[in-house]
């Protein structure tokens, strides 16, 4: 486990980037990893999968941030 990286369990869908949400402190700078809604999916069920896959998707995060793969707005989409 990266002791710099600390996930926080705060998963939610954010309806205006139809996206789930969950943040991370890296070295105690927060950041938001995004995980975009299919197109053929609905949000609640969604959530509750990705939330369900929830050491998976941090995986997928911490991976992302070790490559660097911020967007212009510090973000990690996955």
């Amino acid at each position: 486990m990266n002791q710099q990286l600390i996930f926080n369990n705060d998963f939610q869908y954010d309806a205006s980037r139809q996206a789930v949400r969950f943040s991370c402190l890296l070295a105690g700078l927060k950041v938001n990893c995004y995980i975009a809604l299919p197109g053929n999916s609905e949000a609640t069920q969604f959530l509750a999968a990705v939330t369900a896959d929830a050491f998976s998707w941090e995986d997928r995060a911490e991976q992302a941030i070790a490559n660097d793969n911020f967007n212009d707005a510090a973000e990690i989409w996955l």
